[in-house]
Formats: structure tokens, sequence, C-alpha cells
């Protein structure tokens, strides 16, 4: 999908229109570096950064909302451009499942561990396949995990909370290094450094944790300590290391797929298979799905397009 050309000096409705395209080009996933080049250009001319952010908001504010009580009030002045954008979305999702994330994420990795330096000083690490909003203003710094595991090293600030929103927790820093990681069901974080407090639902009553120490809490909310950890372990995966602990196959297995170039699938049910401890080098997937197999009993066949396909291997 590619931009059409852009004459200068643009107005107010074509500058809107050519941010629209750059927005669904970028959600695409054909992004290609001649192509990154122009858009660079384009966001440099005055005027344009703005309008892009804009347009952005706007494509954010049409997306999946709980039912409300009452109908907002709906803008009047520029219904078409509103039903337009409102259809290029829905056609966007339709063909990019993961297009809105692409929408919502100001940082988000590939299959590769990706360093993030934040406004303030703070630092983070995305594991592979995740991604966060940073909002941070005068008051507050507030990071939104969207998806997968970040590591944080946070500058002190003491006139600015620093707050992880995963689910439908928050994770709130008291001058510490942790990680959060986020699945489908549940949030789990783990302090490498100093300390940390936790509240399910956010806004709820806060547990505190110190070096070494994790919780985690689901949907159904409520924070559950978990068994204390080496310090030394929090955020092992930012040195390339992946340290498996009584996991279950099928779990090491989707935790060594998120750093592979193409696809794994499971065939077959592996839950009868034992629980596996290991150190795999995720900086060679390929290798650590192979040292996996060996140790866990599996049979790893590979296909074009990077497309692995695991199975029990057939006593």
């Amino acid at each position: 999908m590619s931009p059409p050309s852009l004459p200068p000096p643009p107005s107010h409705d074509l500058l809107a229109e050519q941010a629209q395209a750059w927005i669904a080009w970028l959600a695409s996933g054909h992004v290609d570096d001649h192509r990154m080049h122009e858009f660079e250009q384009w966001l440099a001319q005055p005027g344009h950064r703005r309008a892009f952010e804009h347009e952005r908001a706007l494509w954010r504010s049409l997306g999946p909302r709980p039912p409300a009580a009452t109908t907002p009030p709906v803008r009047r002045a520029r219904p078409l451009r509103w039903a337009m954008a409102a259809a290029a979305v829905l056609a966007l999702l339709a063909v990019a499942p993961d297009a809105w994330l692409r929408l919502q994420a100001d940082h988000r990795s590939s299959n590769v561990v990706e360093a993030v330096q934040l406004p303030d000083g703070s630092q983070a690490v995305l594991d592979a396949d995740s991604a966060i909003r940073v909002r941070f203003d005068a008051d507050a710094r507030r990071i939104e995990l969207l998806r997968g595991r970040a590591w944080f090293a946070v500058t002190a600030d003491p006139q600015r909370r620093f707050s992880v929103v995963a689910g439908n927790g928050v994770v709130e820093d008291i001058s510490t290094v942790f990680t959060v990681a986020r699945d489908e069901a549940q949030v789990e974080t783990q302090v490498g450094q100093g300390r940390v407090r936790v509240a399910s639902p956010a806004g709820g009553g806060w547990t505190y944790l110190d070096t070494g120490q994790r919780a985690r809490y689901g949907d159904g909310g409520g924070v559950a300590r978990l068994a204390d950890i080496d310090a030394d372990s929090v955020g092992a995966w930012r040195h390339g290391e992946l340290l498996l602990e009584q996991a279950s196959v099928a779990e090491a297995v989707q935790s060594l797929g998120r750093y592979r170039s193409g696809p794994t699938f499971v065939r077959g049910d592996l839950s009868q298979l034992p629980a596996v401890s290991a150190a795999l080098r995720i900086d060679r997937p390929e290798q650590a799905l192979d040292a996996l197999a060996a140790t866990a009993g599996l049979q790893v066949t590979r296909l074009p397009l990077g497309v692995a396909i695991v199975s029990a291997t057939p006593r």
C-alpha cells in the first residue's frame, strides 16, 4: 500500500488525507526502507507531524469500546471524513490483524529484543513481539503495556510517578528495576532491584514487592504473590537468554516462537510431556528450538517461509 504523490503546499483537508494514507501504509505491514525515507521527509515538513498525530488520535478513537450508558455527541462538521476514516479502519483491521496494535503503540518490537530510551531518561527494553504506549506529562509518567514483556530501569523523579498499566491492573515504580509481562489471561511483574507496588484492579489496594519478589494478577482482579526468584534472573532475556523453570513444553515452544522470524505451530497434544527447565539462547532461536526438541522429545518440521511445525516425537 503506497500513499499517493503529495504536491506541496497542501490544504488542511488534503493534509489530513495524506496523513490517513501514511497511517494506513504504516499499519499495512508492507513497510520498506525507501518508502520509510519518503515518510520521514513528509513528516519533517511544517505542520505535517501535527496533522499526522491528529489523524492517528482520530483513528484510535474509532476503535472498539465498551458500551456506554449514553450516546456521545456526534461531530457534525465533517461527517463524510469520519465515515471514510471509520471505513478505512475496518478495512485495515480485516487485512491486518494487528493493525490496531500498530496504531496504538509508540514502540513495538519484531522478533528481536529492542531497547527504548524514554523521554525522562528512563530505559525500557522490549522483549520480542512486544509493544508499549508512552504517555508522559507534567504530572505523571505512564506506560501502557499493550503486548508482550518489557524491562524498565526508572530515573527518579519525586514529582511524577512512573506507572505501567497492563490488563486491569497497574505496577507503580518506587525507584527500581523491574519487568512486566502480559499474555491473554494474566500479568506478571518481577523486581530486579528496589521496590514496586501492584494493584488489580487499578485503584485497589497495593501489594508491595522488593528485590527478587514477583506477583501475578488476572482479569478477575486481585494480586497473588509468587515464589521469590534470583534477582539476577529478572529480565535475563535482555542478554539473549531464555530461562525456563519447570515450564510446560507447549509454553516453552510458544516462548521460543516469539524470537523466530517465521511462524511456529504446534501439532497435536504436548500436555503429556514432562515439564522442562533449561537456559536457551534466544539470539540463536533455531538452535534453541532444536535443543528444546532434543531435551523434551519433540520433532521439528521446517517448511518454506520460516514455518516450523512442532509435534511430539512418535513412540
